[in-house]
């Protein structure tokens, strides 16, 4: 026959929630305090521009797509033998590409 184990619960019932509320706190009574110990608030710095190195002028947006990975590849391969900086800017002149094919005839899919 199996011994019986320990109950881990069996003493819960000691425990009994707080009633009672803790005050709260006044805005007023917290900046004396902190100007009491030369304890000054945190205040938001203020914003300075980012300078971005180019591009900046422009609004961008996030895109994330899933490509094939041979096509991954060719993106990047692209990139580095264009020496583009910015991958976005690839995107932009494969568009412009493409607008300039589909205006002079479309694609030929027999390539």
């Amino acid at each position: 026959m199996a011994e019986k184990g320990v109950d881990p619960f069996a003493g819960l019932d000691r425990f009994k929630p707080k009633t009672e509320q803790k005050p709260e706190a006044l805005s007023s009574d917290i900046d004396k305090i902190s100007r009491d110990n030369n304890f000054p608030s945190r205040q938001a710095a203020p914003e300075t521009p980012v300078k971005r190195r180019f591009g900046a002028s422009v609004e961008r947006k996030q895109l994330n797509i899933r490509v094939r990975v041979d096509d991954f590849e060719r993106f990047y391969r692209m990139a580095e033998d264009q020496q583009v900086h910015a991958l976005g800017d690839l995107f932009t002149l494969a568009l412009d590409a493409l607008e300039r094919q589909l205006s002079d005839g479309g694609i030929d899919e027999s390539k």
